[in-house]
């Protein structure tokens, strides 16, 4: 219970700034309460800026920023905020989900919100520095929320002053670090700064891959502050023109080259959504996330290529052809049952067959070695097969096995004794054991 009205439910996330907490007012009202670590309220400038940057967002008058309705201090030090209480994922968590790579509509119409957001906050006179999928959260009805403004300040007490070199690396994430930012250039931050960060996220969603893929946070640092970023291209072939322009110019080395602001950046995405949808800008995609459920737009109002807004790692095709894939599944799996029941009654006839072996192996080794005695000795291992019994007697002539045979008879005792044990620990007999590897 914090200040005796706001019980922690449960723990929503941890951070390395704070932990947020799903809480209930002592009034039955929900909220999200995030508190500052306890070693990090130790420091007041930390404490303070952390409280203060908290009203950063109240700032900004778009439905797309999390509202800040309260703040204090524990009973044991720790700053928290109170904050209303969403309900969906992290676009992170969502990207994660749906597999690497997100649908074209929905990234296009997630990029869409989410700039028109920067653009309130930087008419606000306020740049966010840290935009990334974690720090995105997408209610299940469609809304795209912003969250920790200013939280990269909290980070590094002072970076207004001189010894940047090493508190400019904590502002914001390597991965999502425009090249001036990188630098360490604070003066030089601005609007575009956020642009940049906006295409490196889209670029992401779009390609489960960084801008700048090394191994490293300090390797993505440099390659972030030196070299430009790669073509969306390079890393999805299959992009439309459209989409990778609009991504390839928000991610230019050069602010110059970039869009000039948030909201040029989102009036483009407008225009692609069209030209690659073929409708106007729509949460569909964004709420099909939660359904997981593929949402079949209009053939007549879409293009081949996006005829289908799909949960990430499921085939285009398998939308048209789902009821002929069922029915070929279901006869593979017949195919396949009445395979191991055939190969089950092979073995089992196979075995039944050993067993039955030495009952009528006497009388038919009785005649064989009547009629051709010296081959029944050398080959007594290799005349269990049928093929090796039936040819000696198809061979031999009626006449002379007639007047042979009473003599044969006094002499069957010594060869068939040998014939009976021959045939038991035949090959075939540890034949028996492949029927047990066989169901495995």
């Amino acid at each position: 219970m914090l200040r005796g009205k706001y019980h922690l439910d449960r723990v929503l996330g941890v951070g390395g700034m704070a932990v947020v907490y799903a809480a209930t007012h002592r009034n039955r009202q929900t909220f999200a309460v995030k508190v500052l670590h306890r070693e990090l309220s130790l420091s007041q400038e930390v404490r303070t800026r952390f409280l203060r940057e908290g009203y950063v967002a109240n700032s900004v008058a778009h439905r797309g920023v999390v509202k800040v309705v309260d703040d204090d201090i524990s009973e044991d030090g720790s700053a928290f905020l109170v904050m209303e209480l969403l309900d969906g994922q992290s676009v992170e968590a969502l990207s994660a989900q749906h597999g690497p790579r997100l649908s074209i509509p929905a990234v296009l119409a997630l990029g869409h919100q989410l700039l028109y957001v920067l653009a309130s906050a930087h008419g606000a006179g306020i740049v966010h520095r840290d935009i990334k999928p974690a720090n995105l959260f997408l209610t299940r009805s469609g809304t795209l929320k912003v969250l920790d403004f200013g939280v990269a300040r909290v980070r590094a007490p002072g970076i207004d002053g001189p010894g940047l070199t090493q508190t400019g690396s904590l502002l914001g994430t390597p991965a999502f670090m425009a090249p001036e930012q990188a630098l360490g250039q604070s003066r030089a931050i601005d609007g575009q700064t956020d642009v940049w960060g906006a295409g490196a996220t889209l670029f992401f969603l779009l390609s489960g891959a960084f801008v700048h893929a090394r191994e490293t946070a300090q390797a993505m640092l440099i390659d972030a502050a030196t070299k430009p970023a790669r073509s969306l291209a390079a890393v999805v072939p299959g992009a439309p023109l459209s989409v990778v322009r609009l991504i390839d110019r928000a991610l230019a080395f050069e602010k110059q080259q970039r869009w000039e602001s948030a909201l040029a950046m989102g009036e483009a995405i407008a225009e692609a959504y069209l030209a690659e949808v073929g409708s106007k800008l729509s949460d569909e995609p964004l709420r099909a996330l939660f359904e997981g459920e593929l949402e079949v737009l209009s053939e007549a109002s879409a293009p081949a290529h996006a005829s289908a807004i799909q949960r990430k790692g499921e085939p285009k095709a398998a939308v048209p052809g789902s009821r002929s894939s069922a029915v070929r599944f279901t006869l593979a799996a017949l195919a396949l049952v009445a395979a191991v029941l055939f190969a089950y009654l092979a073995l089992s006839k196979r075995e039944a067959v050993v067993t039955r072996a030495p009952v009528a192996a006497p009388a038919r080794e009785v005649e064989l070695t009547a009629v051709q005695a010296p081959a029944a000795v050398p080959g007594p291992r290799s005349a269990t097969p049928p093929t090796a019994t039936i040819e000696p007697s198809a061979s031999v002539p009626p006449p002379k096995a007639r007047p042979v045979k009473p003599a044969a008879v006094a002499k069957t005792p010594k060869a068939a004794a040998p014939a009976v044990p021959v045939a038991s620990p035949s090959p075939p007999a540890p034949q028996g054991n492949p029927l047990d590897m066989g169901l495995q």
